[in-house]
């Protein structure tokens, strides 16, 4: 190796020599962007070295980052179900809590409008259904419960009280097929005898063919079994078909419909009124026919505005002197409005004195005198009882007197303006 370099000596100095006048080249020359070319060459060759090993590590780190944050959004996911699954049981008990304090509040409301006197009770079992046979309340002999006592709710009979021990009582439903109980209809006031059928449902026996029960009628106890007072709601009628010698007549009772939890039972029974049944049919308003007379016979509104008087007014004047309103064509004279109609635009007195033709024949004078009556102190007396009096207002009748000779007027005349009818 030493002879090699000590043999081309001269050649690796002329090497070295010029690399160094490049290196050196390349420190003083500069791009166009002003950059020495050597930082070009370093940045060019090591970019793609740094790029990838940051793409490395970032992967590296974006792989472990991501494992740890799964594994912490698995927790969290995990600690969400636990707390959602804790608030729908929180959420449920309270409804269900809610429920329960709606219902003892419907019957303490019920309790307290009824005249009868009743104790609470609460289900607790069921023989083989509500809607089969019997159910157990956690009321007995200890709370004064006795055997054929009739239980309740706000919404109709439950059943009654067939067995009683010293904590509980057992209750026969209304849809068992040895319950009975008197019944009486709220609109046509038919009697018959409630039972039950055993599958949630009852039926009214004993209803002869030519009495009226209607589909959807209410059933109110009759108290005629001396079990349940009279005015307790039954249930609604879903059918009515006509028998041999009765009518078939099913009903869905209403004390059972939504399977009650809390009961009433009746300690001492009072009979009350059944509520009278709204009537079938309604009256309906009808708005009087509309009348298709002359308007002027049809009597005036008792509330007329002032527009509808002042064109009644308007057709008088032109009725007296027989003028008629729409007919005629261009041309045609318009009615004298400033006439003085007794009982219209005149006191009923002063028609008696003066024709038709008169105040006609004088409309140009009170004009002039109005226009000329507030400069003159000392106008003639018949300039000022000439002025028409306005509508609201009221004056009494002054007879027109004409002088043979009209006062002289020494200032200018105003330029008479008709500014419409006056009154």
């Amino acid at each position: 190796m030493e002879s090699l370099f000590y043999r081309y000596r001269n050649v690796t100095v002329l090497l070295v020599a010029l690399f160094a006048q490049l290196v050196l080249l390349a420190w003083q020359v500069k791009s166009d962007n002003d950059v020495p070319l050597v930082r070009v060459w370093a940045i060019t060759a090591v970019a793609p070295v740094a790029s990838a090993i940051e793409g490395a590590r970032t992967g590296t780190t974006g792989f472990f980052s991501n494992y740890f944050e799964l594994r912490n959004a698995r927790e969290q996911s995990r600690t969400l179900r636990t707390e959602v699954d804790r608030l729908k049981l929180e959420n449920q008990f309270l409804r269900n809590e809610l429920a329960s304090a709606q219902r003892a509040e419907a019957l303490a409301g019920f309790q307290a409008h009824s005249p009868s006197k009743m104790i609470g009770a609460r289900v607790i079992g069921a023989t083989t259904g509500m809607g089969a046979k019997s159910v157990l309340i956690d009321r007995g002999l200890a709370a004064g419960v006795r055997k054929g006592m009739a239980v309740v709710t706000p919404d109709g009979i439950v059943g009654k009280v067939l067995a009683v021990y010293p904590f509980a009582s057992q209750v026969l439903a209304v849809t068992d097929p040895g319950f009975a109980a008197g019944v009486e209809s709220q609109r046509n006031h038919t009697y018959g005898v409630l039972k039950g059928l055993g599958n949630g449902a009852a039926k009214v026996e004993y209803v002869p063919d030519g009495q009226k029960v209607e589909i959807g009628e209410t059933f109110y106890t009759s108290g005629e079994d001396r079990v349940f007072p009279k005015g307790l709601p039954v249930g609604k009628v879903t059918s009515v078909s006509a028998g041999a010698d009765f009518q078939n007549i099913l009903v869905r009772p209403s004390g059972i419909e939504s399977a009650p939890e809390e009961v009433l039972v009746i300690v001492d029974p009072v009979h009350q009124a059944i509520p009278e049944a709204p009537p079938a049919d309604t009256p309906v308003y009808l708005a009087p026919a509309v009348s298709g007379q002359n308007p002027d016979a049809a009597p005036a509104p008792e509330h007329a505005t002032p527009a509808d008087k002042l064109m009644e007014q308007y057709k008088k004047i032109g009725d007296a002197q027989k003028h008629t309103f729409g007919a005629g064509g261009p041309g045609t004279p318009a009615p004298n409005f400033n006439l003085k109609v007794p009982g219209v635009n005149a006191p009923a007195e002063a028609g008696s004195g003066t024709s038709e033709a008169g105040p006609a024949s004088n409309a140009g004078a009170p004009r002039r005198a109005n226009a000329t009556a507030p400069n003159s102190a000392g106008a003639a007396p018949g300039a000022g009882a000439a002025q028409a009096p306005r509508p609201a207002e009221t004056r009494t009748a002054v007879p027109l007197v004409v002088p043979a000779q009209p006062p002289r007027v020494t200032q200018p005349k105003a330029p008479a303006t008709d500014s419409g009818p006056q009154f």
